[in-house]
């Protein structure tokens, strides 16, 4: 019994993500996204360590230097990690909030809660999509870097581990982006997400500048890349609050659309 209830909810986990992964690949707010982490964030840090190292004393040279992490490789990936991070955090919130307050404001949820699969399974096959797309962006911001990198010819030393950590740091930024579908299916609309979004992201500046950013899980991976400056350390108990609120935010969601009353106003 427990092995055939298994196998279902796989099944109906399995249709659930396909539909949603379409759903992503037609969407305009996942291409402009999308654009922006693969495109406008490498060529950004490429441009702006390009300019920190060989700018001379140019004003842009000067403002931008004491924000890069060393020189040569490890200026381009370390601006490439600290940029992505809070570029992820943005998309990924804008993307996961489209992606849940859509149905309700287009009243598209109603077909889907009476299709094969479940509502809890509704809601993870949406948070899949959301984390595979943005673990796929991430690692293609990072290997525009590498490339736009190499051909800048950033000089001395090697983009390793520079590039793996800041594919990693844009992972943990967008881990902590899919908690506001949540926030998106309470406010019944994707704008109630992105208005958190972009709350979250002042408070974390604020918290950031007293000192507590590393135990503030949506200002862990910045910090960690290095955005906190040489005095700033992340330890792995901190690091691990990013996947905590991930995890946090994935079972309340599902929870909540198994429970809510999602088709009236």
């Amino acid at each position: 019994m427990s092995a055939t209830r298994s196998e279902a909810h796989a099944a109906g986990l399995g249709v659930a993500l396909g539909a949603e992964l379409l759903k992503l690949v037609r969407s305009t707010v996942v291409r402009v996204a999308t654009s922006a982490l693969v495109l406008v964030v490498p060529l950004l840090a490429v441009g702006l360590a390009a300019a920190a190292e060989h700018g001379g004393d140019s004003t842009l040279a000067l403002k931008v230097r004491p924000m890069v992490p060393g020189v040569g490789w490890e200026a381009v990936t370390g601006l490439s990690g600290q940029v992505l991070a809070v570029a992820s955090l943005l998309a990924t919130g804008f993307v996961v909030s489209w992606s849940f307050g859509r149905e309700l404001t287009e009243g598209t949820v109603e077909p889907l809660l009476t299709g094969r699969s479940s509502r809890a399974e509704l809601a993870s096959a949406k948070l899949l999509a959301v984390l595979a797309w943005a673990v796929a962006a991430s690692l293609g911001s990072v290997v525009v870097a590498l490339l736009v990198g190499a051909a800048t010819g950033p000089g001395a030393g090697t983009p390793w581990p520079g590039a793996g950590r800041a594919a990693l740091g844009g992972v943990l930024a967008a881990l902590t982006a899919l908690p506001f579908g949540l926030v998106a299916t309470w406010g019944r609309d994707a704008l109630a997400g992105v208005g958190a979004v972009l709350g979250v992201v002042v408070v974390t500046q604020v918290v950031t500048l007293t000192g507590a950013g590393p135990w503030f899980p949506w200002a862990v991976p910045g910090l960690w890349l290095g955005m906190g400056g040489p005095g700033t350390t992340v330890s792995a108990l901190q690091l691990a609050t990013a996947p905590l609120v991930a995890a946090a935010g994935w079972i309340a969601t599902a929870w909540w659309w198994d429970r809510a009353e999602l088709t009236g106003r």
